[in-house]
C-alpha cells in the first residue's frame, strides 16, 4: 500500500477479504495524504477507525468504494475521510451498520454528494431524510420487495435529482408479490429536474409496469427513458410485446424518448 502511495497512484483497489481471520485492519497511514488518488476502493471483513493522529488530505479524491462485512464505528471512518476529499463526488457503501442515524447525520451536514448507489435490502424507507439536497445521480438495486417505498423517500429528499438508474445488482433472490405502488405526495424532481431514466432488469410484472406508468406519466421534464428487460434473451415476439405496451403509455413530458436494446 504504501509502494503504491509512493508511486502517486490515481486509482487503488485494495481487498482484504481473503484474510482467514477477521482481524481488524487499520489502513496505510500515508493512504490518507496521497494527494494524486482519485479512485479508491476499499473490501475487507473488519475496518477499523481512523486514528485521530492521522492527517487526512486526499485533494484529489473522487470516487470511493467502501465494502465491509463488519465495521469499527463505520459512521466516524466515513465522516473523516469524506471531510478530508472535497471533490469527492461519488461514494458507494456496502456493510452491516453503515447507513446508521450518524453517517445520516453526517450527510446532512456535508449535503454534498452529487452520486449515489444504493442496494434497497440496505436501507429502512423509514430511516431516508433531507441529507440528499445536491444529489443529481441515483442508482438503486431493486432486490428488495419494499424497493419502491426506498425509492420515493429517496426521490421526496432529491429536488435536483437529474438521472434515476434502476438495475438488479445484487445477488438477493427478489420478491415478484404483487402490491400497487402507492405515494401520497408528487416528488418535486419529478416535475422539474429527472431528465433520465435507465431501468435495467425490468421484469414485466404488474408491479413494475405500474412503476414505470407512474414514472413516465408524473416525470414531465424526461427526455430519455432506456428500459433493459431481465430475460435480455427474450425472443423477438416477446421484446416486441413489452416495447409495444412500454411505448403506448402516457408520458408527461412530450421530449421524452424511448429507447430499447
Amino acid at each position: 500500500m504504501t509502494l503504491a502511495v509512493s508511486r502517486k497512484v490515481r486509482g487503488l483497489e485494495i481487498d482484504l477479504t481473503a484474510a482467514r481471520n477477521p482481524m481488524i485492519t487499520t489502513l496505510s497511514k500515508s493512504l490518507y495524504t496521497c494527494g494524486t488518488l482519485t479512485c479508491l476502493k476499499v473490501k475487507a471483513l473488519v475496518l477499523d477507525d481512523i486514528p485521530e493522529e492521522y492527517p487526512i488530505c486526499l485533494a484529489s479524491l473522487r470516487y470511493l468504494y467502501l465494502s465491509v462485512s463488519s465495521q469499527v464505528s463505520a459512521h466516524m471512518f466515513i465522516g473523516k475521510l469524506t471531510a478530508g476529499a472535497p471533490l469527492l463526488k461519488k461514494s458507494i457503501l456496502r456493510g452491516d451498520n453503515v447507513y446508521n442515524n450518524q453517517f445520516l447525520d453526517y450527510m446532512a451536514r456535508k449535503n454534498s454528494l452529487k452520486s449515489f448507489t444504493l442496494c434497497s435490502s440496505e436501507w429502512d424507507p423509514v430511516t431516508i431524510g433531507p441529507y440528499f439536497g445536491k444529489l443529481e445521480h441515483f442508482c438503486m438495486c431493486t432486490c428488495s420487495p419494499l424497493w419502491w417505498d426506498s425509492l420515493i423517500a429517496f426521490l421526496q429528499y432529491s429536488p435536483k435529482l437529474r438521472y434515476l438508474q434502476l438495475t438488479k445488482s445484487c445477488n438477493l433472490r427478489r420478491c415478484f408479490l404483487w402490491a400497487e405502488p402507492i405515494t401520497t405526495s408528487l416528488p418535486k424532481c419529478l416535475s422539474s429536474t429527472l431528465q433520465t431514466l435507465e431501468w435495467r432488469d425490468y421484469t414485466d410484472t404488474q408491479f413494475d409496469k405500474d412503476v414505470i406508468s407512474f414514472l413516465l406519466k408524473n416525470a414531465t421534464c424526461l427526455t430519455k427513458v432506456k428500459v433493459v428487460p431481465v430475460f435480455t434473451t427474450a425472443g423477438h415476439i416477446e421484446k416486441l410485446r413489452i416495447r409495444t405496451y412500454l411505448s403506448n403509455l402516457s408520458r408527461g413530458s412530450t421530449a421524452c424518448q424511448l429507447i430499447f436494446p
